[in-house]
């Protein structure tokens, strides 16, 4: 399944049964073509899963080059190959209200939260908040509704839909014991400043790019820091995350 959602934002629905049996909020895979269809990308492209389904795995695909315009051209019956799920998935560790702070591709976690089973267990109160650029680049607000059950608080820098401004001009995180927040870079780092001011747990879905997926290239190395020790250090992205707690991120 194929599905414009937005300006150069793809939904696409693979069959993947096992990613699908075990894929968490907060993991990705690794998705392209290999050596029977050589071309680009010639590296496979990370993608958060944004759904589970039965036998298949959904994934929010935003076109930034050859290799994601490929990605996202595929047709019914055309086969990639997938490697997942990868990384580290969000923790809830007993929150019972979340918030949510999603920016561009950086929904996609949140789509499949709320029918992750932990959660559902547990009945956390889920609020999210997602940020775009202009009206265009939003994901289709009905598609949004019919994957995730939320209703999403949107937010516009231009202000052409939902609330004028940038996303992290809606955190209000009174009373939130846990925040959860996946996007570029600015966003993440002013997010995370908002919440240790706070004193609230916040994790972050980080994103860099990556060759492998499974720590062997070392190109999405990032500074962290043992909270413990104090000592100062490398993680990679692919491994040790996507997924680090707030007190991790040296930065």
């Amino acid at each position: 399944m194929r599905e414009r959602v937005a300006e150069e934002t793809y939904w696409l629905e693979l069959t993947a049964p096992e990613i699908a049996a075990q894929a968490a909020p907060g993991q990705f895979v690794m998705v392209g073509f290999g050596a029977s269809a050589w071309g680009i990308p010639f590296l496979p492209r990370p993608n958060s899963v944004a759904a589970v389904r039965g036998e298949h795995i959904g994934l929010l695909i935003r076109v930034y080059g050859a290799g994601s315009r490929r990605l996202t051209a595929l047709k019914p019956g055309e086969e990639a190959l997938v490697l997942g799920p990868l990384g580290t998935h969000f923790e809830l560790n007993g929150a019972r209200r979340i918030l949510c702070v999603a920016g561009g591709v950086g929904l996609a976690p949140f789509l499949l939260l709320p029918a992750w089973p932990p959660l559902v267990s547990c009945g956390a109160e889920v609020r999210l908040l997602y940020g775009e650029r202009q009206a265009a680049a939003v994901f289709d607000p009905g598609k949004l509704r019919e994957i995730s059950g939320l209703e999403a608080e949107i937010w516009t820098e231009d202000g052409s839909l939902g609330s004028h401004g940038r996303v992290t001009d809606g955190v209000d995180l009174n009373g939130v014991d846990l925040v959860l927040t996946c996007g570029p870079t600015p966003m993440l780092k002013a997010v995370r400043a908002l919440a240790v001011e706070a004193g609230v747990a916040c994790q972050l879905a980080v994103e860099e790019h990556m060759a492998c997926g499974v720590g062997t290239c070392i190109g999405c190395a990032i500074e962290t820091v043992d909270p413990e020790t104090g000592e100062a250090g490398y993680s990679l992205v692919c491994s040790d995350g996507p997924v680090f707690p707030a007190e991790r991120l040296r930065w």
